[in-house]
């Protein structure tokens, strides 16, 4: 039998299923617009060390260890003959920088109050007074007055020059990029310069421009890290102002060049050490210095990494047995 046509005897033609509308994966910061592709980042945990001791900032001390491994480059012997110098060098250097995390803490513990991660400091979150964290800082002045008298002239003259540029840094420097990032380079040389003169080392040029251009390499992959968090929330002038004269763009170009330039000394150090095979050790050592610059680029790029490089070079896995590996062919060629 036929069907019967009619309006009511009609089927309808089915459908197409309409394929549900993809979401895109929510990331970002929690405290701010989403952008797709960025990974989030977490805020990290009230720390349940004391208020005062937090306010020190003891993570970032390991940065005081250029005023060892300078020396430790140049003429080992020396730093072994002078150790107690050298450590209490260390402890001079992280007593200032102590005093000057807590000094710019209280310059900026307004605006901390206004940044997802920030306004757990002591400081902005209220843990700790105004005038207490003033106490402490100035009570940590006293152990580089301390140390002036049992530690060459030109050691005590860098460490005052370090307090000298971190106050500029800290009450209006800081707010000028590029030179933000060149002031905290500077204060890493003047660690390596310290040190040096605390175990009357030699000076060697080239590896003072390599610190000096491996710490500001540091310092940009840094500004680039909070560029992008900042971007996210869109309060990147609000929560720093020198970042509204950095563009990742920008950033991503002084990185190429700073790591050149990193390179460049590098190999100029080794190959101007007192040393018979020393052209034999630039070439042993230079693929290691090559690929933990590399290795920082990515972190960096693909891994959005560096908001606080001596945390995340030190816990980079790949970085830390390059870093052993480094060190020991450099050892091997200190006894060749």
């Amino acid at each position: 039998m036929t069907a019967l046509s009619g309006p009511h005897s009609a089927t309808p033609a089915p459908q197409p299923a309409t394929p549900p509308r993809e979401q895109p994966r929510p990331t970002g910061d929690a405290h701010g617009p989403l952008r797709q592709g960025v990974a989030p980042r977490r805020v990290p945990k009230r720390s349940r060390l004391p208020a005062w001791l937090v306010l020190l900032r003891p993570r970032q001390w390991v940065k005081n260890v250029f005023v060892l491994l300078v020396p430790l480059a140049v003429e080992p012997a020396a730093l072994l003959h002078h150790l107690d110098r050298a450590l209490l060098t260390v402890a001079a250097f992280m007593a200032a920088s102590a005093a000057v995390y807590v000094l710019n803490d209280w310059l900026d513990r307004e605006r901390d109050r206004l940044h997802p991660v920030k306004r757990h400091r002591p400081l902005a979150s209220g843990r700790i007074g105004p005038l207490g964290a003033l106490l402490l800082g100035t009570g940590c002045l006293a152990v580089p007055a301390a140390g002036a008298a049992l530690l060459p002239p030109e050691v005590t003259a860098a460490v005052v020059g370090y307090l000298v540029l971190n106050l500029a840094y800290c009450l209006a420097l800081k707010h000028y990029s590029l030179v933000d990032v060149s002031l905290v380079a500077v204060g890493f040389v003047l660690r390596a310069v310290a040190g040096c003169a605390a175990v009357a080392a030699p000076l060697n040029p080239a590896l003072i421009i390599c610190v000096y251009c491996t710490c500001l390499l540091l310092s940009l992959g840094k500004r680039r890290h909070e560029l992008e968090a900042a971007s996210l929330r869109g309060d990147a002038a609000e929560q720093r102002p020198a970042l509204a004269g950095y563009s990742v763009a920008l950033l991503d170009q002084l990185v190429a060049v700073l790591l050149a330039a990193t390179l460049i000394s590098y190999v100029l150090f080794t190959l101007s050490a007192p040393h018979p095979h020393a052209a034999t050790l630039a070439v042993v050592t230079t693929p290691f210095a090559v690929f933990a610059s590399c290795r920082y680029v990515q972190l960096l790029a693909m891994l959005r990494s560096g908001g606080e490089p001596g945390r995340d070079v030190l816990t980079d896995t790949p970085l830390v047995i390059n870093a052993v590996l480094w060190l020991a062919a450099l050892a091997v060629g200190r006894l060749l």
